[in-house]
């Protein structure tokens, strides 16, 4: 007989190794998303030091940028000549767009067209 301390159940074989099965579906499972956050952190630490060396390169860039802008003389422009070239300027963005809008509904109206022929 079993002391106080010991209890035996008898289980189902076919029972026993399915419940089996999924414990160690379930743990091999847990392994693998436990590597996968660790492959994370890893990813997320690089993701840092890059973002850290570009912030440094940016403020070099910019000190330089900024260096080589001081020593550039700026230009004076008289202001006879500012008002010329803003009445010189036209809007032609607004007349390309507006040919652009047309083309597209030409070709829309030639492709309803062919599509109500091929529905005759």
């Amino acid at each position: 007989m079993a002391s106080e301390e010991e209890l035996y159940v008898s289980i189902n074989p076919d029972i026993y190794r399915a419940n089996k099965l999924n414990i160690l579906i379930n743990q091999s499972d847990l392994l693998s998303t436990l590597k996968r956050l660790q492959n994370l952190k890893v990813l997320a630490r690089q993701k840092d030091d890059l973002k850290r060396k570009i912030r440094r390169h940016l403020t070099a860039i910019l000190n330089s940028i900024d260096a080589i802008q001081k020593g550039i003389p700026t230009p004076k422009i008289p202001k006879v000549v500012e008002k010329r070239n803003a009445e010189i300027e036209p809007p032609e963005e607004v007349q390309e767009q507006f040919t652009k809008r047309a083309e597209i509904e030409e070709e829309l109206m030639a492709i309803q067209e062919k599509l109500r022929e091929l529905n005759s």
